[in-house]
Parts: structure tokens; sequence; C-alpha cells
């Protein structure tokens, strides 16, 4: 009987944790400004409780910081932030496609394959993300540890969908994905792990351009 609400409360937390990521993401909060918890609470209709639990766990991540008796304020985001994010990420799927030629499956190539073509003629910004996270997430289930899906998971939640969403480039995305699954066929794992690596950074690059076009960086 206790776990029930504590249960729902984790996942209210998680759902106002992922609001304020998108509210500093794109510009609502803004860098040095005081996050405004009743006023959250009350726009979200929940109580403060999640909200705190929520900048909790945005303070893990760095991107908001408590000040005794002052309250919670949104740290700058500056460009390296960003980079490191997508080095780290590029890392964890590259062990991920190291470990996925070593043991990848002919039905796996053909889905990975059929993914990549779907998404060099779509022109749907959110069908091409959402492609390209199912041909990412097939190859990290395909050949990752479980602590490589750990951290991989844990960097996924740390920025908020609308910044994933940003790398549109369809034909180049689709182009180097082309020579993953090769790499992946010819079983070449340290080709994999350099492909994804350089696949996942250039469109850290989209991403840091993108916001400093929108003002988000401090930089």
């Amino acid at each position: 009987m206790g776990a029930g609400p504590r249960v729902q409360r984790r996942s209210m937390a998680a759902e106002v944790a992922e609001h304020l990521r998108s509210m500093i993401f794109d510009g609502r909060l803004t860098a040095e400004q005081r996050v405004p918890q009743d006023a959250i609470a009350a726009e979200l209709g929940v109580s403060r409780l999640p909200v705190r639990e929520a900048l909790i766990s945005l303070e893990s991540d760095g991107l908001v910081a408590s000040e005794p008796h002052r309250g919670t304020f949104v740290v700058p985001i500056r460009a390296e932030d960003i980079t490191d994010h997508y080095k780290l990420y590029g890392m964890a799927q590259g062990l991920a496609a190291a470990g996925a030629a070593r043991r990848i499956t002919e039905p796996v190539l053909t889905r990975l394959d059929e993914l990549r073509a779907q998404m060099s003629v779509s022109t749907d910004p959110d069908v091409v993300h959402d492609l390209n996270w199912e041909f990412h997430s097939l190859v990290n289930r395909t050949g990752a540890s479980r602590r490589t899906l750990s951290v991989l998971r844990q960097l996924s939640q740390n920025l908020p969908r609308e910044v994933y969403a940003i790398p549109q480039a369809a034909s180049p995305a689709a182009n180097r994905q082309h020579a993953i699954v090769a790499a992946l066929r010819a079983g070449d794992a340290a080709l994999a792990d350099r492909l994804n690596q350089e696949h996942v950074r250039a469109e850290g690059d989209e991403v840091v351009a993108a916001l400093q076009r929108k003002g988000i960086l401090s930089d």
C-alpha cells in the first residue's frame, strides 16, 4: 500500500523535471534566473513537493544550483557543456556499436537498413528524429553491456527531447548511418565505434549552433 503513492510522486517529479528542462532550453528560464517554484507548481497543477524533487534532479545534472535562504537558480549553459555531453554520449554509443559489430544478426542489419532508408526520404523532422532514435536504440540494445545501457539512459534524460530533435539533416545523417551499417556488417568493431562517435559529435555541433542562434548559451 505504501509503495503506490511514492511511485506516483516520483513519476510526477520526473515530468516536472522534463518540463523545467524544456523551459531552460527554450529560454523561458534564463541563466541566473531564480526558478519560481510556486508559479511552476500552479502552472502544472501540482504541489511544491514534486517541483522541489525535480529541482534536486536538475541540480545533479548541473542545470540549476541552490543557494541557502535564496532559492534555486538556473546555471549558465556554455557551449562546452553541450559539446562534452555529446562527446560522452558518443563514447557510450561507440562502445555499444563495437559490441554490436561482434554479435549483430542479419535480421537486425535488415531493420537498420530499413530505418536508414526511411530516414533518407523523410521530410518530417519528427519522423526523422524517431527513426534516428530507433536506429541507435537498436544498435545499443544489440551491443551494449548493462552498464553502458545505464549510462546511455542517464545521458538521454539530461537534455529535453526538443534538444535531441534539433538535428534535422536527414540526408547527412542517413549517409553516416549507411557507413555504420557497413561497419557492423563487416564486423569491424573499431570502425563502428569511431563512426558512432563521429555521428553523435556531428549532432552535438548542430545542437550547439542552434542553441547559440537562439541565445540560450552563455558564451
